[in-house]
Order: C-alpha cells, then structure tokens, then sequence
C-alpha cells in the first residue's frame, strides 16, 4: 500500500497547522515529552552538535528543550508545510532555525552535523522504502554515536481518518520499525509499545544510536 503523496500531505497540514499548535499547548505537558527530551539530553550534553527535529510541526519539542534543558544547543526544525515552519519559527525565534523540507532529503545538511534526529509521528505518512529513505538520510546527517528518537503509530494497514480526511497514511509492527532501524545502520537501545491516551491506535517509541 502506499502512502499519500508529499503534497496532499503537506495541503492536509498547511489546513490544521493552527488547530494543531493550540492542540500541542497542552499536549506538551504529557511526561513522555519530557521523559523522552530528558533521556535525550543526558545522552548528548556532552556533545557538540545540532538537535534536528524532522517533523518539527510547531515547534513544541524543540521549545521544551531549549527551555528546560539546554538554551545553547543549535536547533533546527525540519517539516514539510510551510505554515507550521512559520508557527515553530514564531515560537522560538532566534532560538531555532527551520526548514520548509521533505524528511527524506534532508541535502542542506552536512553529513555528520548533527548530535540528534528526533521525529514524532510523521513516519506513518512513508511507505517502508521511504521510510527506509528518511532513515538513511538521517544516519546520513548524524555523526558518531549520534542519538536517533522515533515515535510511530503501532499496527498493520492504513489509518482510519473516519470523515476527517482521505488521506492515506500506514501504520507499522514494532518489528517492522525494528528491522528498517538497524537495517539503515542504526544501534537500538530502547523499543517500547504504549497507549496512547486519547488515540485508539498504540504507539512504538524507539530509540537508537549511530
């Protein structure tokens, strides 16, 4: 099956990008975000390089980071719609840098620029060979023992947007995830399966090391 392509993707974000901000406002709060922005700091402190969001959406990650656990880490936020690069760029100002780009090409990035490659919930628009493309890219852009953190909607075939939207998006098996991770050459050293409140689908977290 495959995913929607980029720009019906991009049309559906570019419509909800505000409706999404203001959903984030409170989303923010959830412990996974700073349980898994802290575990990521602890790995990285010490390291010199820029914490690239890959589907930044506007910005809430990247905020919480700067504002709670290093205000000197280069940023940038990386999304396909413009509109929420313009949202997350408001948010955190000169704090950040971002980026109106496709996840899978990520070629203003120099290789082994970045100390950390995050993306939440994005994966499920990529088919695998695409998914495997964006995995590369960001194996790619990240140096030695860079961190890689992935969070993606849990389970086989496509996601039901009811009325909501047409849009074609696939879910994944933890195994699935497992096998294009260390298949793009990466370390895994944490893969959970959670509920997700709110959502009737699970969630895989995941995280890896260059």
């Amino acid at each position: 099956m495959k995913a929607s392509a980029p720009d019906e993707v991009c049309e559906l974000y570019e419509a909800s990008a505000d409706w999404y901000s203001e959903m984030m406002d409170s989303e923010i709060d959830l412990p996974l975000y700073s349980d898994t922005l802290g575990r990521l700091h602890h790995k990285i402190e010490k390291m010199q390089g820029t914490l690239i969001d890959t589907a930044c959406g506007s910005g809430h990650m990247l905020k919480m980071y700067h504002d709670r656990y290093d205000k000197n880490r280069s940023l940038l936020g990386i999304d396909l719609s413009p509109r929420m690069v313009a949202i997350a760029s408001d948010r955190l100002g000169s704090s950040a840098q971002f980026q109106a780009a496709d996840m899978r090409d990520l070629n203003s990035i120099e290789d082994g620029s970045a100390v950390a490659v995050i993306n939440f919930f994005a994966l499920h628009h990529l088919d695998s060979e695409d998914a495997y493309r964006a995995l590369c890219e960001w194996n790619r852009v990240l140096q030695p023992n860079g961190q890689l953190v992935i969070a993606t909607w849990e389970g086989a075939g496509a996601i039901d947007y009811g009325d909501e939207s047409d849009i074609v998006a696939l879910r994944y098996r933890a195994d699935e995830i497992v096998s294009l991770v260390d298949k793009a050459g990466f370390n895994i050293t944490r893969s959970d399966v959670e509920p997700v409140e709110g959502f009737s689908m699970d969630a895989i977290y995941l995280e890896g090391t260059k």
